[in-house]
């Protein structure tokens, strides 16, 4: 790939190495996903646009692996994925825990190559100076609600509504109610008014009430400690979806690769377009074009950095 006109190569580009398997951090890093089956790994991501997918396919197949572009049929979603592969185990090492829960590593690093497949996958501006990467699927718009005469209501059919008579459970009759039912005797050989011997059923007692103290001692109990009341926890909003702290924590080691590579960025919540990572500024974006390279065949104007 040739370098824009203008611009220096870069340490971090994507004319600094050759691609490799391991580029693919770079979709992990927002949307992606990886699985594993004995000594193979697998990657899927969901993408917005089908130029998306194809940009995506062709530098995957350039690193030697089999990829699959379907649509989803859901507002022109295209799920793609990989083969199982054995180049692509390593990278399923790295990123699944124990669990099989995907964690970022903390040797994850971003370069152009990887930088490129996340801008491909997930990458879009925010206005004139601002980008975002994300790290999750964009939100589905919401449905349109149906017409008011669309909507049609049944009213409660009457069985339903209708109170039940309360059951009435009659009580087991007791032994005593029972004068003709047959007892069953005990098998044990002592009985309920035998206490067993005693060995001092031959000792007379005798009570002297000289004998009894006149103050009883004074018995301190311990106190016993309250326990502690647990957290209120707010409860969430309607609509509000919990974080997992694992995906916190993935999000917080690649914002750390972001300003480890010069592209310090700002995490940003549903509420104001993401989850994503924002790059604000001219000089940062510029930075993350020189990094990323040309935009591929397809991409929209307006889309890719430049």
């Amino acid at each position: 790939m040739k370098p824009a006109r203008g611009r220096q190569l870069s340490l971090f580009g994507v004319e600094a190495r050759p691609p490799a398997p391991f580029d693919l951090e770079g979709l992990l890093a927002g949307a992606g996903q990886v699985g594993r089956m004995g000594g193979t790994g697998r990657v899927s991501i969901v993408v917005d646009d089908a130029w998306r997918c194809a940009a995506i396919r062709a530098e995957l197949e350039m690193r030697g692996l089999t990829v699959s572009c379907e649509a989803t049929g859901e507002e022109d979603r295209w799920q793609l994925r990989t083969s199982y592969s054995a180049l692509l185990a390593p990278l399923a090492a790295a990123w699944l825990d124990e669990w099989g829960v995907k964690v970022s590593p903390r040797s994850l690093a971003l370069d152009g190559r990887r930088l490129r497949l996340w801008v491909a996958a997930a990458g879009s501006y925010d206005g004139p100076r601002s980008y975002l990467l994300r790290l999750a699927p964009r939100p589905l718009a919401p449905t349109e609600a149906l017409e008011a005469d669309e909507i049609v209501i049944e009213p409660p059919k009457l069985e339903e509504t209708a109170a039940k008579p309360p059951t009435v459970v009659a009580p087991r009759p007791s032994r005593d109610d029972r004068p003709n039912v047959r007892r069953r005797k005990s098998e044990s050989k002592i009985t309920a008014f035998d206490p067993g011997p005693d060995e001092f059923a031959d000792v007379e007692e005798v009570f002297n009430p000289d004998e009894w103290p006149d103050e009883l001692p004074t018995v301190m109990l311990d106190t016993v400690a309250e326990p502690e009341p647990e957290p209120v926890v707010a409860p969430a909003e309607p609509g509000e979806e919990g974080i997992d702290r694992q995906v916190a924590d993935n999000w917080i080691a690649v914002g750390d690769a972001l300003v480890a590579v010069g592209l310090p960025a700002v995490l940003v919540g549903a509420e104001s377009g993401g989850p994503a990572y924002r790059i604000v500024g001219p000089r940062r974006i510029n930075r993350l074009a020189e990094l990323v390279g040309e935009a591929p065949a397809g991409a929209p104007a307006g889309v890719w950095p430049a």
